[in-house]
Order: structure tokens, then sequence, then C-alpha cells
């Protein structure tokens, strides 16, 4: 019996001694498990911050892609001290060339250089020359498209001030264009 008296006392030593490991530890078993949600929890969040700023990077990308194609630059001759005239030569005839390889029938120029309205001319006049370029033309509807989407994509600075279109009154596919362009050119 005393064999059994000294077990059952190891035994309930034991259970007391578990139980009070158990009551002391499960605040820290609490405290533990709510670190870990916690951390879960912020994991989660970084995620989704890292997943917005991947977003964001490539939307400015994009965005920056996209200006950077928009940006002109203003076009300068390549030989030093040339008149006013002389320095828009290259653009003239880009432009004229445009036109004529998407059919485009060109029936009159009329050239203004440095027009007083004009900004660049306002504020830098001693930096840039501008020529006001009034053209009339007959074209029909795609081939206008089609000189628009070339006039976008030329690398140098060409500005669209008006555009006037009319239906030719004999053909209607036909359109009469009155073109007013500000191209610009450096000193």
């Amino acid at each position: 019996m005393q064999k059994y008296k000294d077990s059952i006392i190891y035994i309930i030593f034991i259970i007391i001694a578990i139980i009070f490991v158990v009551v002391k530890m499960q605040p820290k078993i609490v405290e533990l498990y709510d670190t870990e949600t916690q951390l879960s929890a912020k994991r989660l969040e970084l995620s989704d911050i890292d997943r917005k700023l991947e977003t964001l990077k490539v939307e400015s990308a994009e965005k920056d892609f996209q200006t950077a194609g928009k940006i002109k630059k203003v076009y300068k001759s390549e030989e030093p001290g040339l008149d006013v005239e002389s320095s828009f030569i290259v653009l003239f005839d880009d432009l004229i060339e445009m036109a004529k390889y998407n059919g485009i029938k060109i029936y009159s120029l009329e050239y203004v250089y440095n027009p007083v309205t004009d900004d660049f001319v306002k504020s830098a006049p001693d930096k840039y020359n501008v020529c006001q370029l009034n053209m009339q033309m007959i074209s029909d509807y795609l081939d206008l498209e089609n000189f628009f989407k070339e006039v976008y994509k030329y690398p140098y600075l060409v500005n669209l001030e008006k555009v006037e279109i009319t239906s030719y009154p004999q053909d209607k596919k036909l359109l009469l264009v009155n073109l007013q362009l500000k191209l610009y050119s450096a000193k």
C-alpha cells in the first residue's frame, strides 16, 4: 500500500506541476499565438503593398513611355547661320512628301514667318524660328487620316493649329482641307 501511496503522490505532484506549468504558460502561449496571427496579417498586408507597388511601377513606366513618345524635339538645322526661310527647308520638304505619299493634292501654300501671335515668338524670339504654314489640299478620308498619323509620328514639333474640312460639292468622297500648321526650328 505504501508503494501505491507513493505512486499516487507522485502522480498528483506531476498533475499539479503540469497544471501549474499550463496556468503559467497559457498567457505566454496565447500571446505567442496572437503575435503569430498579427505577423501573418502583416505579411499579407506587406504582400498587398508589394503588389500595389509593382502595379504602380508598371503604370508609371507605361506613362513614362507614353509621355516620352509625345515629347518632340524642335528641329535644328545642321548648317549654322541660315536665314529664317532656309531653316525650314527640311520640314517643308518632309511635309510635302508626306502629303504626296498619301495621295493628297496640295493646291495652295502660304508661309508666314515668325507670326506675332505665336507663344514661341513672344517668349524666345532669339532662340526659335516659327513658320505658320497655311495649306489648301484635296484628299479623301483615308488619305487625310494617314497624313495626320504621319504628322503625329513625325519626330519634330509640328503644331496643327487649325483644320477646316468640307466635302467637295461634286464628289462627297473628296474633301477640301484648309490646314494651318506651325513649324518650329531652333536658331
